[in-house]
Formats: C-alpha cells, structure tokens, sequence
C-alpha cells in the first residue's frame, strides 16, 4: 500500500508545474434572456420578446485549454424565461414562465487583444423545460461571444452573449446576456 501511494504523491508533484499553466478556469455568470421567437399577437406587448434582467439566467462553467488558443468548456445552467407551445393547429403560443435548464459542451476559440481575450463558441447541449411539474427534455444548441478582461492572471471579469436553440416541439430561441468572475488554475 505504501508504495502506489508513493508513486502517487510523485505523479501530484510531477504534474503541479502544468496546473501552474493556466490551463483551467472556472465560472460564474449572472445576466438576462431574451425570447426570440415570433409569437403571434404578440407583438408590443410587454411580457413577450423584451430583453429583461427579471428573464434570469445563472451559469456556471469549467474550461480546459486543449490548444493555445482553444478551449472546452462544460457549461451548466438554468434560464427563467417565457416559454411557447403549439397549439392544436401547431401555432406557437404563449405558455406563462418557467425555467430551462441546460448542461453544454462548448469549444471556446480566444483571441489575444489588448485589453484581455475575446472569444467565439459553440457546442451542443441537453435542455429540459420546466413548468408547473410538467417537463420536456431533447437536445440544442448554443453559440456566442465571450471577452474576458482580467484583473489579474488568475481572476477576471467575464461577459457573454450567447443563442440558444432548443429542439423542443415548439422550437424556442433564446438570447442571454451575461457577466460574471472567471478564475483560472
């Protein structure tokens, strides 16, 4: 028993120089959705299609850098938002608020600029829809921008803008905006 738990205290302390790297991050970000689909009727009316703060979303991620410049990221999170559904004639509708939840996979490409790094994304996800107990779950996709302008080396200021689609019967788009801390290990 002694002995693979010395070659493992070997391996930790071999591998510490490559964690000192920067080659993970962790995040948190916090911001607003928009719904983007065209609902009809809808129009000017002030519960559907505005970007609000009170359409929540609350994500939290982990990236590693697989090439400089290259990132994976797994995203997990959850949007308050209006929700649609069809109708009986396979009409989009409103359908009152709830919450999606959402785990993506995502490869980050980041550019260098002077301030800090912007970046491109996309990747697939699994969304499940949530409103009053009933819920509907199937695969979508996520892309988006990202800047991060760093305080330091190991914390920074995220903001990110990203659209979702949802292969759901009634195929819900959103937009979410959001910031937060970045910290990299």
């Amino acid at each position: 028993m002694k002995r693979p738990a010395f070659f493992l205290v070997i391996l930790i302390i071999a591998a510490l120089p490559a964690a000192a790297q920067n080659t993970s991050e962790f995040g948190l970000l916090l911001g607003g959705t928009k719904l983007i689909n065209d609902v009809p009727n809808t129009q000017g009316q002030t519960n559907v299609n505005n970007f609000k703060f009170s359409n929540s979303v609350k994500e939290v991620y982990w990236g590693v850098q697989m090439e400089p410049g290259t990132w994976f990221r797994v995203k997990a999170g959850q949007m308050d938002v209006p929700l649609i559904a069809l109708d009986a004639n396979n009409n989009r509708v409103a359908s009152g608020k709830g919450k999606i939840d959402h785990v993506d996979a995502l490869i980050d490409y980041k550019f260098s600029e002077a301030f800090g790094s912007t970046g491109l994304f996309a990747g697939i996800g699994m969304y499940r829809q949530n409103q009053s107990g009933t819920e509907d779950s199937n695969l979508g996709l996520s892309a988006g921008v990202n800047a991060d302008f760093p305080f330091s080396r190991r914390y920074g200021l995220v903001v990110e803008s990203a659209y979702h689609w949802i292969h759901l019967p009634a195929r819900p788009r959103y937009i979410t905006l959001s910031g937060g801390l970045r910290i990299s290990f």
